[in-house]
Formats: C-alpha cells, sequence, structure tokens
C-alpha cells in the first residue's frame, strides 16, 4: 500500500479549511488528497471540548505519532514470552543467544529481541545489559533525516519556471567506497544550471553548513534566494545556513530525487569524473575545480546551447546591479 501520511504543514492547512466550514471533499480537493483520508485523519484525531469535536494540527500530529510508534510488532509477543527474554538478558544472555538457544516457546529473531530492547519493551530500554552497553548502535531515527523546515510543496511556483536566478538546489555525492567518510557537497543554480563542489572530511551537519555558508556567501546580495535539500542528516543545521546566508530553504519529500532534478542530473556528469567506488579522500581541490571547469563550459542543449559558465555571470552581472 502506497499510503502517505498527513504532514504538519497539511494538518495546518486542513485545520484552517475545516475552521471555515469547507466541506471534506472541498478540502480533500484543496490538499490534494482523497475524501476519505480527510474524512479518516479528522475522525481519529479529533480533540473533544463539551462534546464538541475540534481538530488542532499539533495535538493530532501528537495523536498520528503516538500510534506509529505502536506500529511494529513488538506488542504482538505473549507476556510469558517477554518474560522469559527480559530473565535470560538480565543473565547477561546476547539476544542472538536467546534466539537460537532451544526453547518450548516460539521466540523472535535476534534482531527483534534488539529492536524490542532500543524500543523499551524488554528491560525497560536499559541497553546497559548488553555486553556493549548500546554503544555501538547508532540511533538516527527515521533513517537520520528530520522533519523540521518547509515542504518544498511551500516554495513558490514561479521557482519551478526557472525564470528567476537564485534558486539553488543542493545534495552531496559520497564515495561508496567501505571505510572513506570524504565527499562532495554540491551545489547547483536552477536557471543557469552553473554547478558548485566542495569536498568534505564527512557527512556531519556542521561540516555541510560550514562549505555552504563559506562558497555562497561570496555571492552578492540577492544571488542566494531559495535553497532546496533533502532532510537527510548533513542538512541539519539548516537553520544555521537560512540566518547566515538570509535566504529560505526548502526540504524535497522522502525517494523524491526528481523535486531536485537540477543538482540530481549534475552529479551523474560529476561521477563520470568520480565513479561509486572511487576514493574521494585522495581528490585535491585542484582537480576538483578544473573538473567543474569542463562541467560548467559545456554547451547544454536545455540551455539553447549556451554554456552555464556564461549565463551564470550574466546573470551575477545583473543581480549586483
Amino acid at each position: 500500500m502506497n499510503y502517505k501520511h498527513f504532514t504538519i504543514e497539511e494538518r495546518c492547512c486542513l485545520r484552517e479549511y475545516y475552521v471555515k466550514g469547507k466541506s471534506y471533499r472541498e478540502i480533500a480537493k484543496l490538499l490534494g488528497r482523497n475524501v476519505s483520508s480527510v474524512s479518516r485523519e479528522l475522525r481519529r484525531n479529533c480533540t473533544f471540548y463539551r462534546d464538541i469535536p475540534r481538530y488542532y494540527p499539533y495535538t493530532a500530529q501528537k495523536k498520528s505519532n503516538l500510534r506509529n510508534s505502536y506500529r511494529h510488532r513488538g506488542m504482538r509477543w505473549k507476556k510469558e514470552v517477554l518474560d522469559y527474554i527480559n530473565e535470560k538478558l538480565q543473565q547477561t544472555w546476547s539476544p542472538e543467544q536467546i534466539a537460537k538457544y532451544p526453547c518450548k516457546m516460539k521466540l523472535p529473531s535476534f534482531k527483534t529481541i534488539y529492536r524490542l530492547l532500543y524500543d523499551g519493551y524488554l528491560v525497560k530500554g536499559n541497553v546497559k545489559v548488553l555486553r556493549r552497553k548500546g554503544k555501538t548502535r547508532k540511533r538516527l531515527g527515521n533513517g537520520g533525516r528530520f522533519t523540521t523546515g518547509k515542504s518544498i510543496r511551500k516554495r513558490d511556483k514561479s521557482v519551478y519556471r526557472r525564470q528567476e536566478f537564485g534558486h539553488w538546489e543542493v545534495d552531496t555525492v559520497v564515495s561508496g567506497r567501505g571505510k572513506t567518510k570524504a565527499c562532495f557537497a554540491t551545489i547547483a543554480e536552477r536557471k543557469t544550471r552553473y554547478y558548485i563542489a566542495v569536498k568534505l572530511p564527512n557527512r556531519t551537519g556542521q561540516e555541510m553548513a560550514n562549505a555552504l555558508i563559506s562558497e555562497l556567501s561570496k555571492l552578492p546580495k540577492g544571488a542566494v534566494k531559495t535553497i532546496t535539500c533533502d532532510r537527510d542528516s548533513e542538512f541539519s543545521e539548516w537553520r544555521e545556513i537560512k540566518n547566515r546566508l538570509n535566504c529560505n530553504m526548502y526540504f524535497a519529500d522522502p525517494y523524491c530525487a526528481w523535486q531536485k532534478g537540477t543538482n540530481e542530473n549534475l552529479n551523474g556528469l560529476l561521477r563520470e569524473f568520480y565513479p561509486k567506488g572511487h576514493n574521494l579522500d585522495r581528490v585535491s581541490e585542484k582537480t576538483l575545480k578544473k573538473n567543474l571547469a569542463l562541467i560548467n563550459a559545456r554547451p547544454k542543449k536545455v540551455l539553447n546551447f549556451k554554456k552555464p559558465v556564461d549565463l551564470f555571470y550574466e546573470n551575477l552581472a545583473k543581480c549586483c546591479t
């Protein structure tokens, strides 16, 4: 089932339409949702005050998050099974030893036991019962993504037409090689297809923020109006980027790379020089700049066979005046 949950932005809009007395069908049309989804959302997440149903976005979000926390199969195991696993964990057994040791009861797999433990269903979530005290597990939650910031759906529709200079898309290009953490922060201007790449030692949020601020702050005022990226952890410092560059930031939907297709396409061109598996630790700044110059000097059909570098500086000159 390809079902997409309501976002907090959609819930805020839903409340506004609901308070104005619009019908479920009108709300569904405005939100681009099925009418049954709107009906179900209001039925599940309304709050009753003196027997009068009221809809509050943040309360609805909390109710939804609470239900989502029980979506997994952690609660389907019987109490005697959980008690048995608790006992063995307290006896310093590892989850794999518990799962593989012969037992009359049907037990979950060792991976499920780990999940139950980290979710707090076993020994009250006390990971110190494990040999490594849970230190090797990095829990980023939601795949390392975050849920704050404006959705790309809130971005002005004029950006899609690529008629205005100063709208940027940002992403990362990783090595794909085992131990190296080095990567490229890639920045693309939507109108001119001008492309920038900066080598980073790792994908932390602070490194990404420093790189974007350093590169884009060199441009004159008005040359950076919006930045669009995804919700991966390397963009967790988006507030700092937004404040330092004085621009709006928008976030693409999960698994919708096409929403920042300019950057994705140019990343593919960069891969001609640095294919997957290439050790990015060994890439020199001089070589990177040379390859970027080659990419930006190629005439593009989509630009009527003009060069991105020429269009970029042409628009930059207009921006300054």
